[in-house]
């Protein structure tokens, strides 16, 4: 066991993050049982992380923030630490690294002040901290519209996707009302994934020239924002391709909405009736105070007989 699993665990976990191990209490019947939790022990005590509780077969570590410990047990072999990477490369199809991460994290305060945190590693992207409190208070009005314009009952969303979330200010907008929101940042794109983290959100990379990893029909409303322009020159990715996907992973009676390039808006007016999408055409303002077209899209509920 050479806990390339767990070393994951830890790159993704932030410092003072808590990790809970938990296995059937067969498994203590097992003769290999004592060594594998040896060698989880000697791992964890490895990337200086603190067994707080262990009950029967559940246990629960927290990663400390010790760099002088890390360095330490790299030191006596204990551990390997991985060299510096650049956090903002995504972590897209890219395979484990067999090495502890270093990296550090700020302490960050609670919710909901945490929904507005802004992080400073966006300078390194081009997104200032004027950009991200703009796009924020932009997407609390666009939202504002979109309950207007789809006309839904409150209740009838619950799951919702954001295609393309970048710094998650459609996320937060949606807070008030009761939805998740799952954020993803196409991989090829810039990286602002740590940031939607940061503001205590949840989100994934992905690439919408595949499909996504869900259940057909799982989510209640899609949001599309100048998505489909982004993959216009891909070779082998078609725009029908992607609206087969959405189509897949929403349910009957969901709602989407797209906002894009005008050309790209027209062809999807026109393609969308193919699939069984009610669609309205509605006029609403852009970052730049430039009017533009917004899709609201519902899928129809439809059965082979």
């Amino acid at each position: 066991m050479d806990g390339i699993l767990l070393k994951e665990v830890n790159r993704l976990l932030r410092s003072n993050g808590y990790f809970v191990y938990s296995a059937p209490p067969a498994y203590r019947k097992d003769k290999d049982y004592p060594i594998i939790w040896d060698k989880l022990m000697n791992l964890t005590s490895g990337m200086c992380w603190k067994l707080i509780a262990r009950k029967v077969q559940t246990a629960i570590w927290i990663k400390q923030e010790n760099q002088s410990c890390l360095l330490n047990n790299a030191d006596q072999k204990l551990i390997n630490l991985c060299d510096s990477v650049d956090d903002y490369i995504p972590s897209w199809n890219t395979p484990l690294r067999n090495c502890v991460t270093q990296a550090g994290s700020h302490k960050l305060p609670p919710r909901p002040q945490r929904l507005s945190e802004y992080s400073e590693g966006l300078n390194s992207i081009g997104i200032s901290r004027e950009k991200f409190i703009s796009n924020t208070l932009f997407w609390q009005d666009q939202v504002r519209h979109y309950w207007r314009l789809m006309n839904v009952n409150e209740t009838e969303i619950r799951n919702v996707m954001d295609m393309s979330a970048f710094c998650g200010g459609f996320a937060v907008a949606m807070s008030t009302w009761p939805v998740w929101v799952m954020n993803i940042v196409p991989s090829s794109m810039n990286n602002s994934l740590s940031a939607i983290y940061n503001r205590g959100l949840v989100g994934a990379f992905h690439d919408w020239c595949e499909p996504f990893s869900t259940y057909p029909r799982s989510y209640d409303l899609l949001h599309a924002n100048h998505l489909f322009s982004h993959y216009k020159n891909r070779e082998g990715c078609l725009l029908e391709d992607i609206i087969l996907e959405m189509d897949r992973v929403i349910r009957p009676q969901g709602m989407i909405i797209i906002r894009d390039e005008e050309s790209i808006i027209s062809r999807i007016r026109s393609i969308a009736p193919k699939f069984l999408w009610d669609v309205e055409s509605h006029l609403l303002e852009n970052e730049e105070k430039i009017t533009e077209s917004v899709l609201i899209c519902r899928k129809k509920f439809w059965a082979i007989v």
